[in-house]
């Protein structure tokens, strides 16, 4: 890029107090013109990928327990923010389940073990979960983001040795569920290469969850490894359960509210 005349205001501010960044309001300056190589640094940087988010994606393989350990002791600029990394993350695993066919295959396997105990399912119930599945094909990239929370409240019981901050846990998670996102979208490629993962996807998948989420636990929380291995369950499997529970108190209270309204709660659920 060329250079642009050289400014000792910031061009948002006017603010003086300027380097790299403007001390007063943090506008980023920029001391050449844009090209469409720079255009790609600009949006790198917005995004924060050309360092924070590959570093953190390598070093949650290399040792995930420095990335947390880094990030929950202050240390945070290497590493992209855990939040926008599961965003990031989930959106791009959404994507790639939904265009190859993922979802819909996982979903067809499970109806084929149902099928005897569907035959005794009312057609308005059948149809109730059809919509249920359309569901959550809308919103599948922000499932793990809804799980955190409650599979954090398991983490911070079963280390309470710890003595970790509940938002610690958040943060701890967040970094761990991410990188078990980025294995599975690793393992969804893999799909084109190997159709026959399809049919069991969701088997693959939780078992490299199991294993990825030990190592992860291993490497931060220390102990021994059966500990992590079990921590790692009760977090997952706790938080799971505990967010199920609620969200069928939620259709429980709202089939009680739209019968008491004389509504068939099965097709109002469209």
């Amino acid at each position: 890029m060329s250079d642009l005349p050289k400014s000792n205001q910031c061009p948002a501010c006017n603010s003086t107090a300027i380097d790299n960044y403007c001390s007063n309001c943090g506008q980023k300056i920029y001391n050449k013109r844009f090209t469409v190589k720079g255009i790609f640094a600009v949006v790198g940087n917005a995004l924060n990928l050309e360092r924070g988010f590959l570093y953190t994606m390598v070093w949650m393989f290399r040792n995930p327990g420095k990335v947390i350990d880094d990030y929950l002791n202050g240390k945070t600029k290497p590493y992209i923010n855990p939040l926008n990394f599961i965003l990031i993350i989930g959106g791009a695993f959404a994507f790639l389940v939904l265009s190859l066919g993922i979802f819909d295959t996982s979903i067809e396997t499970s109806n084929q073990l149902l099928e005897n105990n569907q035959r005794a399912v009312s057609a308005e119930a059948l149809e109730f979960q059809k919509r249920w599945i359309e569901f959550i094909r809308k919103y599948i990239n922000l499932i793990p983001l809804i799980l955190i929370p409650f599979a954090s409240i398991f983490s911070k019981w079963y280390y309470r040795k710890k003595k970790l901050y509940y938002g610690e846990h958040l943060i701890l998670n967040s970094f761990v569920f991410g990188q078990y996102i980025v294995i599975s979208i690793i393992l969804a490629l893999t799909t084109i290469i190997i159709p026959g993962l399809l049919t069991i996807f969701p088997l693959v998948s939780a078992c490299l969850t199991a294993v990825y989420f030990t190592y992860a636990y291993y490497r931060y929380f220390r102990g021994s490894v059966i500990n992590a291995f079990f921590g790692a369950i009760v977090m997952y499997l706790g938080g799971f359960i505990l967010l199920m529970i609620l969200v069928m108190i939620v259709i429980i209270i709202w089939i009680i509210i739209m019968a008491s309204l004389g509504i068939n709660p099965f097709e109002a659920a469209g």
